[in-house]
């Protein structure tokens, strides 16, 4: 439990604020990220529409194309738990 805990301290550390990360993608500020945002928010020049698209469909936990905000903490949370489950073996 301690490595888990460790390792999630130090994912929290190493990557920005999802909070921050989500008011950045959501430029125009209606509470919601959409494909299009997305999109835009992410390295296009290192990854191919497709790869995008595939994090952002399982990012959108409903389905209904806009990610939320408690849909991007999930996303991050479920993340961080995976890898250190990883790290840990």
């Amino acid at each position: 439990m301690g490595l888990f805990a460790c390792s999630l301290a130090t994912y929290a550390q190493d990557k920005p604020d999802p909070s921050k990360m989500f008011k950045a993608s959501d430029h125009n500020k209606d509470g919601v990220i959409t494909l299009e945002e997305f999109k835009n928010t992410k390295r296009k020049n290192e990854l191919s529409n497709e790869v995008i698209e595939k994090r952002f469909n399982r990012m959108d936990a409903d389905k209904n194309g806009n990610l939320t905000m408690k849909e991007v903490k999930a996303h991050l949370e479920k993340t961080a738990k995976a890898k250190a489950k990883k790290e840990a073996k």
